[in-house]
């Protein structure tokens, strides 16, 4: 047979039923919230990666080589000698997911290499300006990354037989230049080391350089 519940056991059901529903309501709300927190997430996470693009300025230090001959101005023998360097550069950066490119250009000044046998000298001091394209692969905080393009140059020589100068001229081109490099990223700071190649009309010139860029965001 079937027990009549009293008033009190009545009351205790309604009470407990509403306990469950407000536990089930509150749950479903903080299931909703995680979802639109997750979906908003993922919706920023290609803005996020835009976060680094923008204009950036920065120098570098190394060491200069040319590679050459001077048969064409009557010293005879090759010339194989480097010198300390450096160049200053300002460039544009576009940040995409994974990858970035960039354009940059920039002064460079790849030192006065001399060759001395005895009292006889010969020296080339070589500046250019450069414009370069830039594409790099993003790897947490390191960057590796191509470079190639075109630098304007100018090479003052001069040569002394020890006795007084025997040959004092200078040549400029432009030719093409490319290299390849790796950078840290410290926040808008980006320390760099690079390895260029300029491929000079006669003559084959290499930096090897280590330097720092800052970004404007």
């Amino acid at each position: 047979m079937f027990r009549h519940k009293s008033l009190g056991e009545w009351r205790r059901g309604i009470s407990l039923g509403k306990r469950k529903g407000k536990t089930m309501s509150t749950s479903g709300f903080k299931s909703r919230t995680s979802s639109r927190v997750l979906l908003a997430a993922l919706a920023l996470l290609p803005f996020s990666a835009m976060a680094d693009s923008g204009f950036y300025i920065g120098g570098s230090f190394g060491n200069a080589g040319v590679d050459t001959d001077f048969g064409d101005i009557g010293i005879p023998g090759s010339f194989d000698e480097d010198d300390s360097a450096f160049k200053a550069f300002l460039g544009y950066r576009l940040d995409l997911p994974s990858v970035f490119l960039a354009v940059e250009g920039g002064y460079v000044d790849l030192g006065g290499p001399e060759l001395s046998d005895g009292l006889a000298s010969v020296s080339v001091d070589t500046t250019g300006i450069n414009l370069l394209g830039i594409a790099g692969l993003e790897a947490g905080p390191i960057d590796l990354f191509l470079k190639a393009g075109y630098i304007a140059w100018d090479a003052d020589i001069v040569a002394d037989n020890g006795l007084g100068t025997v040959f004092s001229g200078s040549e400029d081109g432009s030719d093409m230049g490319y290299g390849l490099g790796m950078a840290f990223g410290l926040g808008p700071v980006e320390v760099r080391g690079e390895y260029e190649i300029y491929d000079f009309d006669g003559a084959d010139v290499t930096m090897i350089s280590v330097g720092f860029s800052y970004l404007f965001d």
